[in-house]
């Protein structure tokens, strides 16, 4: 391959549009990933964008997605070239451009925008795999569009049989994370899941509890079989897994409902929160927002990185009210909200929340972001707007 590559590196600049694409595309299924002839090769390509075919656009990016070749100046560029032609992208183009762009982390609104425009009226078309590959990276980049989901989910819901364990747990996790709970799609997807549960790995079961305790997916059945399967993977969850499973545990308790799990895997779940919880640090915000609160009414003896009773969660700043309430005021960062609407907290930030509700906590968001807007303007603003959250007695 090396000696190929330093005979094509010469020859470059005589290449073609689809001679281009051909190669880029060819290194991405060999898993070749040479950062030199890369370089030198998406230099040529970069050039000749305008000629290259929706095809070879979409496949483009999908083969530096595979890659994890990162360029932003480049990929750009393509996008550049590509939006005013998706109206000509296949389904399997669009689906492949949206994982890309997923995968590389390039969330462009407008790009993105476009994207979802020329999918929406071909999601009939969409195989399993593409719709599942469509909602995933919309999830990953914690992008909503409530229409487009809606749509995604009636082109689905007839396909579900043909959803594999991967797009089962996928499409389940995604709709956890952007907080889109259809209940009859959700029963019709449990029921193809549940009779491919053999089939799921241990990273899609836990992914699939953790999904689950987000949406608040109270399906005993499933839930019943979900615990089975998840004895019989006890050995192959990592870290993460682990923690996702402890979190859909902790929702059973909510519900009330109890799992017959070995010591070993509840063991192994708890010490994976923990560790996860004990590394946790008061970012500058943060304190920021510790010291705006100790000036509240009732509010001086707030503490930070407060261990809940058991030990489960680390609160940012907590307040115990006179009147016995108990208040959990949470500095959430952008990794906590959807990307698009930055107001809206994501699966995971919804999860914190009702479980610290479960242990009698109030909890009070604080966007980092909007923190910052208002401190900008001085102590009283600051004052106020935590005043204006409910973040006081």
């Amino acid at each position: 391959m090396g000696a190929l590559l330093v005979a094509s590196e010469r020859k470059l600049s005589s290449f073609n549009s689809q001679d281009l694409a051909n190669t880029v595309w060819a290194l991405a299924t060999l898993g070749h990933n040479d950062a030199a002839f890369m370089g030198a090769l998406l230099v040529v390509v970069e050039r000749k964008l305008p000629n290259f075919k929706p095809q070879a656009l979409a496949n483009t990016a999908w083969a530096l997605a595979t890659l994890g070749h990162r360029d932003a100046t480049f990929m750009g560029a393509l996008l550049v070239v590509a939006k005013p032609k998706l109206a000509s992208f296949t389904v399997q183009d669009l689906a492949n451009t949206v994982w890309a762009l997923s995968t590389l982390g390039y969330n462009d609104t407008a790009v993105m925008g476009a994207l979802l425009v020329a999918a929406k009226p071909k999601l009939t078309s969409f195989n399993a795999q593409n719709l599942a590959n469509t909602v995933w990276p919309l999830a990953t980049l914690g992008r909503k569009d409530a229409a487009f989901m809606q749509a995604v989910l009636v082109a689905a819901e007839p396909k579900l049989a043909s959803f594999n364990a991967q797009d089962l747990a996928n499409t389940v996790w995604a709709l956890a994370t952007l907080g889109c709970n259809d209940a009859a799609f959700m029963d019709a997807l449990l029921v193809v899941a549940e009779s491919k549960l053999p089939s799921f790995t241990a990273q899609n079961l836990a992914k699939t509890a953790w999904a689950l305790a987000v949406l608040d997916a109270q399906n005993a059945a499933f839930v019943d079989a979900l615990i089975r399967r998840l004895v019989t993977a006890a050995r192959d969850f990592s870290p993460s897994a682990f923690c996702q499973l402890f979190q859909f545990m902790l929702w059973l308790d909510t519900w009330q409902v109890a799992t017959d799990l070995p010591p070993r895997l509840l063991k192994n779940c708890k010490q994976a929160l923990l560790l996860a919880v004990g590394n946790t640090t008061a970012s500058h915000t943060q304190l920021q927002v510790l010291d705006a609160v100790r000036q509240l009414p009732d509010c001086s003896g707030a503490s930070s990185e407060h261990l809940t009773d058991d030990k489960l969660f680390s609160v940012d700043i907590a307040v115990q009210l006179p009147c016995g309430q108990k208040l959990a005021v949470e500095v959430d960062g952008p990794t906590h909200f959807l990307s698009n609407v930055p107001t809206v907290p994501n699966g995971a930030t919804r999860l914190r929340n009702r479980l610290l509700e479960a242990r009698g906590w109030r909890v009070v968001s604080v966007p980092a972001k909007e923190w910052d807007r208002h401190f900008t303007k001085g102590k009283q603003a600051a004052h106020d707007y935590l005043t204006s959250l409910g973040a006081c007695g």
